[in-house]
């Protein structure tokens, strides 16, 4: 809309664009089994081992993805792509990524990490970042 308030050296005409987050893997997650829910799951499913099954939960500018289930692991191997739909340059300036572990009770968050977009954007037309 052109009665949008815009912060100084964002351009009035944006165009829109796709952002592709790339989710490889993960390594050294923590081990669940000191919480409640690794206790219940051991109580369900009878084994005596601490299980995590993680994903990755991306958010950026009011949207949210989120990679697929990896059962049982503690090296999460995905492979996985995200793509947002935005206005180039977005006036959201950081991406939140968070390994959850997937639980049918409630999933619990393992760790959470920013990306500042301002940080990694290249100088010129195509890729900067205000």
């Amino acid at each position: 809309s052109r009665n949008l308030l815009l912060p100084d050296g964002v351009p009035p005409e944006r165009q829109w664009a796709r952002f592709y987050i790339k989710i490889y893997r993960a390594e050294g997650l923590p081990r669940m089994n000191t919480s409640i829910m690794a206790n219940v799951k051991k109580a369900l499913i009878g084994e005596n081992k601490d299980l995590v099954d993680p994903y990755v939960q991306v958010a950026f500018a009011g949207q949210k993805g989120k990679t697929s289930i990896q059962k049982s692991s503690y090296e999460p191997l995905w492979n996985e792509q995200i793509i947002f739909t935005e206005m180039f340059p977005p006036l959201c300036k950081r991406i939140k990524i968070q390994i959850r572990d997937s639980d049918k009770v409630n999933d619990v968050a393992i760790g959470t990490h920013f990306i500042d977009l301002r940080k990694i954007s290249n100088e010129g037309d195509k890729g900067k970042v205000q």
